[in-house]
């Protein structure tokens, strides 16, 4: 193959990128502008395409979720440091509820579509899946230390009430159904964890 033709490959290639990620930063445009169910045609327009370049470059509405799916674990969970467990509890709390609070503001959006799709799509539903084994494990990581002093059979009930407490329905009862701020509903999740902890 000439230089030309390759030339030609790997512009069509670029292009083609290009274009798959202007879907994609569309459809998060959209999401966030509440629009939580948007059809090719409105993805398309966002993206500045026609909308057979939406079936062009995703063969199927999986394809496209799946790489929103991706797009969005870099965007927001890539930044995240781990909490250091040898702080006191007390600074363990103030670090994870920071983290946590951030990750729940910043992926509410893509959330709350990809709850409105999870039965029906396979990719969104493993997503979803993944994110909140995730979640709980990291619950047990940070307060391992506390969960450990419990008592015979109340670990897990008390996991299960930290797991909770941290989860997007209840970041979502703060600030849309509460209508509080950001820092309040920071300071509530705060609140209710470090009561369940019994933080002195």
């Amino acid at each position: 193959m000439d230089s030309q033709a390759t030339g030609a490959k790997d512009g069509r290639t670029v292009r083609a990128e290009r274009t798959r990620q202007a879907l994609v930063d569309a459809l998060f445009g959209l999401l966030d502008d509440g629009e939580l169910r948007p059809t090719a045609e409105r993805i398309a327009e966002r993206a500045g395409v026609s909308e057979r370049s939406v079936f062009q470059h995703f063969p199927d509405r999986e394809a496209l979720f799946e790489a929103v799916a991706r797009q969005q674990y870099e965007r927001v969970f890539s930044a995240l440091e781990p909490v250091d467990l040898s702080l006191p509890l007390h600074a363990r709390l103030d670090a994870f509820v920071v983290q946590r609070a951030r990750l729940l503001e910043e992926s509410g959006s893509v959330r709350r579509a990809a709850l409105l799709l999870e039965h029906e799509s396979e990719v969104v539903a493993g997503w979803l899946e993944s994110w909140r084994r995730a979640a709980a494990t990291e619950v047990e990581r940070v307060f391992t230390r506390e969960l450990d002093e419990q008592k015979r059979g109340e670990r897990a009930v008390l996991l299960g009430a930290l797991v909770s407490a941290a989860s997007g329905p209840v970041w979502e009862g703060y600030r849309l159904h509460q209508r509080m701020s950001a820092e309040r509903a920071r300071a509530a999740m705060r609140r209710t964890r470090a009561a369940l902890l019994g933080e002195r």
